[in-house]
C-alpha cells in the first residue's frame, strides 16, 4: 500500500471520479490541490467541501504555472492531446488514473473487466457471482461508484469486479488485477486515442502487471484479443458463445450448454439477456468467477436471479405480438451488431453522433434486420450504409422512429433500438435517448 503523506498531489478534473479521489488522498495525509476548468453548480459545492478538508481548489481555469507536484491524478474524461494533460508530461509529473489510485490503497482483490462493449453488464454479473459465492464484493468503477470509494468498503479478503475503460488503463502503473477480462476490441473512441492501434495498447494495459499465477479471461472469437492474448504473461483462459475452445481451462458452448473443465455450469437457454451479445457477457463473467474459485452452483444461482441493467439489450415490452428492446448504450457498430445476433426480425433504429466511426459495418446487421429507421446527425451515413439492403426511412424525432419503426414490423420480431452511434447530438446522455425510447413504447401501448 502506497503512502501519500505530505506528498503534493494533483488533482485535474472535478467531476466524481476528481471528487473521489482528492477526499482519499485528504484522507491520507496528502497535500492536495485541485484544478478544474469547467464551472458549474455540481463542481462549485464539491470544491466547497474539498476546500473544507483542506484542499486548494481552482474551478474554471487550468493555471499553467502552478501544476508542479509530486504526482497528478487525471480524471478519465480528460484526453491525453489537452494542453492541461501535455503541460503535464512535459513537466515530467507522474500521471495515474483513479483506477491506479485505488489499487494503491486497496486491501482487496481486483477482478477487472474491459472491452468495447459488455463491459457493465459482465461487471455485473461478475460481482452478484463473487457474492452468491460468498466473497465480499462490490461492481464499480467505469460502471458509476467512484473506485476509489468503492476499495473502502471491500475488505481484506474480498474482492471488487471493476470495469476499466481505455481511458482509465491508459494511465495505470502498477494496476495488477488477479483476475482480467478482455471482451471484446472494435473502433471506439479513436477521437480520444488517436487511433485503433493506440486504443487496442490501451486495452492491452489491463493484462501488462499479471504473471503466471494470475487469469487472463479473453474472447476466443475476436482477433483482435487473441493477437493481446498471445503477448499475455498470465495464464490465458479462452471464452465462447459459439463454441467450446479447444485450449486448457477454456468455457464455451456444448450441446446448448455452457461447460467448464468439462463440466456443465448453466444452460444458454437460462441466460436473462438476449442475442449472441448477452451470452458473451454471461460466459465471460461466469468464466472470471469460476477460475477465482468460486463454485459452479453459485454461479449459476446468480444468473438465474440477475436482472438486466438499464439500455442494455433491456426489453421494454410487447406489444402486438412485438418486442421493444432498448439497447441504447449501443454506441458503435460492434456493439450493435452483437445486439442483433441471435434476434429475429428486426426493425432497427440506428444513428446519432458516428463521432467519426465507419458505420460500414452495420450492413452486417442484415439479416435480421429487415427495415430501419435511420435517426439523428448520422441519419444520412446509416440510410447510405443500407441503401439497396433493407427498406430505410429517416426519423426526425424519437416519436416518429417509433411510429415508423413499430408499422414496419411483424408480430414475432422486434424493433431494437440500437443506434451504433453516440447519443449527444439529440440527448444529453445514452440513458435520456433510451428513456425516450421507452416513453414512445408506451404512448404505442397505451394507443393500443
Amino acid at each position: 500500500m502506497t503512502t501519500f503523506a505530505g506528498s503534493r498531489v494533483l488533482v485535474v478534473g472535478l467531476g466524481s471520479s476528481g471528487f473521489a479521489a482528492a477526499k482519499a488522498l485528504l484522507s491520507r495525509d496528502a497535500k492536495v490541490r485541485v484544478t478544474e476548468s469547467a464551472k458549474t453548480s455540481a463542481i462549485e459545492a464539491r470544491a466547497a467541501t474539498l476546500r473544507q478538508l483542506g484542499a486548494e481548489v481552482e474551478v474554471g481555469e487550468h493555471d499553467y504555472s502552478r501544476l508542479d507536484a509530486d504526482l497528478a491524478i487525471v480524471s478519465p474524461g480528460i484526453a491525453p492531446s489537452t494542453p492541461v494533460v501535455q503541460a503535464l508530461v512535459s513537466s515530467g509529473v507522474e500521471i495515474w488514473s483513479e483506477v491506479e489510485l485505488a489499487f494503491r490503497v486497496a486491501k482487496c482483490d481486483f477482478l477487472a473487466v474491459t472491452g468495447t462493449n459488455g463491459k457493465t453488464t459482465t461487471t455485473s454479473l461478475l460481482a452478484a457471482m463473487l457474492r452468491a459465492g460468498g466473497i465480499e464484493s462490490i461492481a464499480a468503477g467505469n460502471i458509476g461508484l467512484p473506485l476509489v470509494d468503492a476499495v473502502t468498503s471491500v475488505p481484506e479478503g474480498g474482492a471488487v469486479a471493476v470495469e476499466v475503460s481505455s481511458f482509465q488503463l491508459a494511465t495505470t502503473v502498477r494496476f495488477h488485477p488477479k483476475v482480467a477480462v478482455l471482451l471484446n476490441i472494435a473502433e471506439d473512441h479513436t477521437d480520444w486515442h488517436g487511433s485503433l492501434e493506440a486504443y487496442a495498447a490501451a486495452k492491452a494495459r489491463i493484462v501488462e502487471n499479471q504473471d503466471a499465477s494470475d487469469a487472463f479471461v479473453v474472447n476466443a472469437d475476436e482477433s483482435l484479443v487473441m493477437e493481446i492474448a498471445d503477448r499475455a504473461p498470465s495464464r490465458v483462459v479462452q471464452f465462447s458463445a459459439t463454441s467450446l475452445p479447444d485450449a486448457p481451462d477454456s468455457i464455451g458452448v456444448t450441446d446448448g450448454a455452457v461447460t467448464w473443465k468439462g463440466r456443465r455450469v448453466f444452460g444458454l437457454d437460462s441466460v436473462p439477456l438476449p442475442g449472441r451479445g448477452g451470452a458473451e457477457d454471461a460466459i465471460a463473467a461466469a468464466g472470471a468467477a469460476l477460475e477465482y474459485g468460486v463454485a459452479i452452483h453459485a454461479v449459476a444461482d446468480a444468473l438465474q436471479s440477475f436482472q438486466p441493467l438499464p439500455h442494455r439489450l433491456q426489453l421494454v415490452a410487447q406489444v402486438g405480438g412485438v418486442s421493444y428492446i432498448d439497447d441504447s448504450k449501443a454506441t458503435n457498430p460492434h456493439a450493435t451488431l452483437a445486439a442483433v445476433t441471435g434476434l429475429d426480425r428486426v426493425v432497427l433504429i440506428a444513428g446519432g453522433r458516428s463521432k467519426n466511426i465507419d458505420l460500414a459495418p452495420l450492413a452486417g446487421a442484415v439479416p435480421p434486420v429487415e427495415a430501419v429507421v435511420a435517426l439523428g446527425e448520422a441519419a444520412g451515413e446509416v440510410e447510405k450504409v443500407f441503401e439497396g439492403l433493407v427498406p430505410v426511412q429517416r426519423a426526425a424525432s424519437m416519436s416518429e422512429a417509433m411510429q415508423l419503426a413499430s408499422a414496419a414490423a411483424s408480430p414475432g420480431g422486434s424493433v431494437l433500438l440500437s443506434p451504433g452511434c453516440a447519443s449527444l447530438d439529440m440527448y444529453e446522455s445514452y440513458a435520456a435517448r433510451g428513456d425516450a425510447f421507452a416513453r414512445a413504447v408506451h404512448e404505442l401501448s397505451a394507443g393500443e
